[in-house]
């Protein structure tokens, strides 16, 4: 079957993100080549030109599917019925799988990377994981404001991802429950 014209577009697209991950995870940003990104995804550089226009363009997209990704696992969370302990416990479900996933030593090494360029050019990334998680926990239980969830979420980002680290740099030492009990004792800082 052949592709139309925009299917073949996003084709490409998509080969051009997971070939920049990879480089810039391997590489990082700075010494990741296009014409590198280019070969890896069986495309010429010109390819990364007219889908991107640069390579902060690309760098740009790879981030955005990097947080589309994250919103995938974290989708069903929304619904406003789920208890603030469902709510903590699906986000210690949804670190974990990332934490457990086939590339997560690509994907941590690539965050590494982020982490660097968000220091130097903090418009890289306009929503943080915190502020993702912020939204999920106002209104929980009928009683965390949204006062409360800006200050509950930044802790659980910082804690999701810092287990995260762990089971990604030391394979077999956190597991999914503790993922969870921790999640859950931050709520102490909602009675402080």
């Amino acid at each position: 079957m052949r592709l139309t014209r925009s299917q073949s577009r996003q084709r490409n697209r998509d080969a051009l993100i997971d070939a920049a991950l990879v480089e810039m995870a391997d590489r990082g940003y700075q010494q990741a080549r296009l014409d590198d990104i280019a070969e890896r995804a069986d495309l010429t550089t010109g390819a990364v030109y007219s889908i991107f226009g640069s390579k902060r363009n690309l760098l740009l997209a790879v981030v955005a599917r990097h947080a589309d990704e994250l919103d995938g696992l974290l989708a069903e969370l929304s619904d406003p019925r789920l208890s603030l302990d469902e709510v903590l416990t699906g986000c210690a479900d949804a670190f974990y799988l990332v934490a457990t996933a086939s590339d997560a030593r690509r994907r941590f090494a690539f965050e590494l990377e982020l982490a660097g360029l968000m220091l130097r050019d903090p418009t890289v990334m306009s929503l943080t994981t915190s502020d993702r998680l912020a939204k999920l926990l106002v209104g929980r239980d009928g009683h965390v404001t949204a006062e409360q969830a800006e200050q509950l979420a930044p802790a659980l980002a910082a804690l999701l991802g810092g287990l995260v680290n762990r089971a990604v740099l030391e394979p077999g030492t956190v597991d999914q429950e503790y993922f969870r009990r921790s999640a859950l004792a931050l709520t102490c800082l909602l009675r402080t």
